[in-house]
């Protein structure tokens, strides 16, 4: 065959091959899309999932299909996320905890924050906490808790199922100067339930999912880790104004995808997330559990996976944990 014959069909298989890149990009999503939440159903990133899902389904057009995959504190839902086929149906809703917190907290995390994930987009900032502890513990603030554990190192146990909630309890005891046991957990649901039933004696919660149950009276609350009260519960001291000034812990969510995902597909999702995070129901339904909508796109992302690694690494290594 000529050069010339040769180079003509290349091109035209170049320009086949183009074209039907370009179709199947502006055709995307053409089916069910996966948001994988590496938490167990029930906890407050699980309620947030299903609000965004809900409304991201109706924008995209094809169903966004939530799969609760726990375990690891949310390292084997992200690391499902991770090894997943790069196409654009697979999606994962990472936090400061499960993707950035982790790479310092698990000795054998089987992904890389940065080498195995591609950030898509900002969704949350500012999801607090509140500590919380068991009603029949003879304390009624944090000075009285503070004083309990002081007096007896090492007798009472906290909870975690997340490396956030962990870092979180960890900050507490550095600051406080107090001995807690610490026990893992498969989800945050466990943790809460075990705590009012009296099997643990404090944890650090989301306050979306502990507020309930402290308004009927199954659990006492100590302090709310935000720098100011809380609006949905004013009536809550924060751990600063309680005793240890300047404590403040907060996490934020995003979405990450598989490494090397298309672009185009990236930049289509992320679009659709930020015409719902602007969506007045959608933004009323996350202020309800106190958090607040962060709209941002991969590069945004990119940057604030950066400053949170490097302030998790500071967090671990000041309270001196060991990795697990």
């Amino acid at each position: 065959m000529k050069k010339s014959s040769i180079a003509l069909t290349c091109f035209f298989v170049i320009a086949a091959c183009t074209t039907s890149i370009s179709q199947a990009t502006a055709d995307y999503p053409t089916k069910p899309i996966s948001l994988i939440v590496p938490l167990g159903a029930g906890g407050a990133t699980d309620v947030v999932a299903r609000v965004i899902a809900e409304k991201l389904s109706e924008k995209l057009g094809q169903p966004v299909v939530i799969e609760n995959r726990p375990g690891a504190e949310g390292a084997m839902g992200v690391h499902a996320a991770a090894k997943a086929a790069p196409d654009g149906y697979t999606y994962v809703l990472g936090s400061s905890s499960t993707v950035a917190a982790n790479y310092y907290l698990r000795k054998n995390l089987p992904f890389h924050p940065i080498n195995d994930l591609a950030p898509v987009s900002t969704a949350l900032k500012d999801f607090f906490n509140v500590l919380v502890i068991n009603p029949n513990i003879p304390a009624n603030n944090l000075k009285e808790f503070i004083a309990l554990a002081k007096a007896s190192p090492g007798k009472y146990n906290y909870g975690a199922a997340t490396s956030g909630a962990k870092i979180c309890m960890e900050s507490f005891k550095t600051m406080a100067g107090v001995d807690l046991q610490m026990i893992n957990y498969k989800s945050s649901p466990q943790a809460l339930n075990d705590l009012i039933g009296g099997r643990l004696d404090i944890i650090c919660e989301p306050v979306a999912t502990a507020l309930p149950n402290i308004a009927a009276g199954r659990l006492k609350a100590i302090g709310v880790t935000s720098p100011e009260r809380v609006e949905n519960a004013p009536e809550l001291p924060t751990v600063s104004e309680s005793g240890l000034p300047d404590f403040s812990f907060s996490a934020w969510v995003a979405v990450f995808s598989p490494a090397n995902t298309p672009q185009a597909a990236i930049d289509k999702f992320s679009s659709a997330l930020a015409v719902v995070l602007k969506d007045p129901e959608t933004e009323q339904r996350i202020k309800a559990i106190n958090a607040a909508p962060m709209v941002g796109n991969a590069e945004d992302l990119r940057q604030l996976l950066h400053t949170e690694m490097q302030r998790a690494e500071k967090i671990v290594r000041d309270a001196n944990i060991q990795p697990e």
